[in-house]
């Protein structure tokens, strides 16, 4: 297993990780009426940046232990860093699938708010399109690096 399809691995399970985490505590503060009102944009806005940070650091501390465990597991004395071509190709096909999913997220968003839907329904619609870019990006190389182009 290379070093890029690892990344891709602890990505997703990062991706479950902070997506509960996300859909738990938006769900929990709605519930409790903590976004209703005029300042509700700003309160969600604030409790998105504190989960884009516990996201970024769960996923710096996943791939350094994923790639530690699998060096341990492997026993591979001295692990291999380098990305060939196909690497480069993979990574390409990833961000293609991001662009795609966060556009259609966007272009669902503004719709929706086209048609009457609130401010804070456009918001988790882009907040969860971005989630689901990047979880799209790590499945997509993940098959790529199994099934090959």
């Amino acid at each position: 297993m290379s070093f890029e399809e690892r990344n891709a691995v602890s990505g997703i399970l990062v991706g479950f990780v902070s997506w509960g985490i996300m859909l738990w505590v938006l769900g929990q503060n709605s519930a409790a009426g903590v976004y209703s009102g005029a300042l509700g944009p700003m309160l969600w806005a604030r409790a998105v940046l504190w989960l884009i940070a516990i996201g970024i650091a769960m996923a710096i501390v996943t791939t350094i232990l994923f790639n530690i465990a699998y060096a341990v597991i492997t026993k591979e004395r001295k692990p291999d860093f380098l990305s060939d071509e196909r690497d480069i190709l993979i990574g390409l096909r990833g961000m293609q699938a991001t662009l795609i999913v966060i556009s259609a997220g966007l272009v669902g968003a503004i719709t929706a708010l086209a048609f009457g839907a609130s401010v804070l329904t456009a918001l988790n619609m882009i907040i969860a399109c971005c989630a689901l870019s990047s979880f799209a990006s790590e499945v997509t190389k993940l098959f790529l690096y199994r099934r090959g182009f």
